[in-house]
């Protein structure tokens, strides 16, 4: 298994698959970096420092090609690019050694330039399989790429690994994380990316606010695209500077759970989405969700029955949802414990793993 960054939410899934992996009998190698995130957590897989920050890319490649050589796999999975720059000509090779998956969790880009995408297709295109998560990127991946390689549908699973046990209590949570002891909290939870929304959720905070004064809202995920300065100033002009608490920066595998325990509700404004790790951590965390109805938002989730569904570019519409599901407590319970029991009943890292053992006997056959 080949996951180069080491943190992140293709990091989490990466360790899951491979611990899922690991107890159905398969002999599991991560070939990660060397700072991985979760290297103190116990596991049944072997890891493997493959990358370092800062080292150049052909002493990179070529490091791989060799931890490749020696260890001989019968079956090479890439959940991550070395470089979405100059990875087209790296994964042909690999494919030379062992039959090839590869994981698309993003298959359509949202920011990335002509080169970077073509450079990420052609590395599917040298696979022998690749593995999507939702019936929108098997369309997608289907019409791109067409009969080579196979495209095969495998859930993520649940990420209630996240949490310890017991979860915090809400007020202990915000005491940790220093948030407002009192008054709803909404969180918006993830890597900070144009698509996502962030700057409209500064307009739909203010329209709750005309009907819950104290409510909050807490951003918190790296900032990938744009500057800080960008995201204060949105704040500012929404009016909302006093009630918003905005950290652009990488929540650590310890602290996740507390977020979601600290809120009230996980907010996702996304104007385009084909899976979402953070949707999958509220919904495993039985945190009440309201979303844009777009993509595998829709194909997750039923409005009013796990969670509530809006217009795309509808600020009223969200806030409105927002604003009732505060109003109603119960009825925000009774969707949070609907989506985590859809979560536990269909999102399985034993499915997943025992769709990908599957999948790699077929190709393997095949070959």
């Amino acid at each position: 298994m080949v996951e180069t960054g080491g943190w992140g939410g293709i990091g989490h899934y990466a360790w899951n698959l491979c611990e899922a992996l690991a107890a159905a009998g398969a002999d599991v190698h991560l070939l990660t970096n060397s700072a991985f995130e979760l290297a103190s957590l116990p596991r049944r897989f072997q890891v493997e420092p493959c990358f370092t920050a800062g080292r150049r890319y052909l002493k990179s490649a070529r490091l791989l090609l060799n931890t490749l050589d020696r260890l001989a796999p019968d079956i090479i999975h890439v959940q991550s690019l070395l470089s979405s720059r100059f990875d087209a000509f790296l994964w042909p090779a690999a494919r030379r050694r062992a039959p090839l998956v590869m994981t698309a969790h993003n298959i359509r880009s949202h920011e990335s330039n002509l080169w970077e995408a073509w450079t990420t297709w052609r590395s599917f295109r040298a696979a022998d399989a690749l593995v999507v998560h939702t019936n929108e990127s098997v369309q997608i991946a289907t019409q791109r790429l067409g009969a080579r390689p196979m495209v095969a549908l495998i859930h993520l699973g649940e990420f209630g690994f996240f949490a310890p046990a017991p979860l915090p209590s809400p007020s202990e949570a915000r005491d940790r994380l220093q948030l407002p002891a009192s008054g709803p909290l909404l969180l918006a939870f993830g890597a900070i990316r144009p698509y996502k929304g962030i700057t409209e959720l500064f307009q739909v905070l203010a329209l709750v606010r005309e009907r819950h004064p104290d409510a909050h809202l807490v951003v918190a995920g790296p900032l990938l695209v744009g500057t800080e300065a960008e995201y204060r100033e949105a704040i500012a002009k929404a009016g909302v500077s006093s009630a918003v608490t905005f950290r652009p920066r990488y929540v650590p595998h310890g602290e996740v759970a507390l977020y979601f325990a600290a809120t009230d509700m996980a907010v996702f404004n996304y104007s385009d989405i084909t899976d979402s790790a953070s949707l999958r951590l509220a919904c495993s965390l039985g945190v009440p969700v309201v979303a844009t109805a777009v993509g595998a938002f829709r194909e997750f989730l039923r409005d009013g029955v796990t969670a509530r569904l809006v217009p795309l570019h509808a600020p009223a519409a969200m806030a409105t949802a927002v604003g009732d599901l505060l109003n109603d407590r119960e009825a925000a319970a009774r969707m949070a414990q609907a989506a985590r029991a859809l979560s536990a009943s269909h999102w399985s890292w034993q499915d997943s793993a025992r769709q990908t053992i599957a999948l790699y006997e077929k190709i393997t056959s095949n070959r």
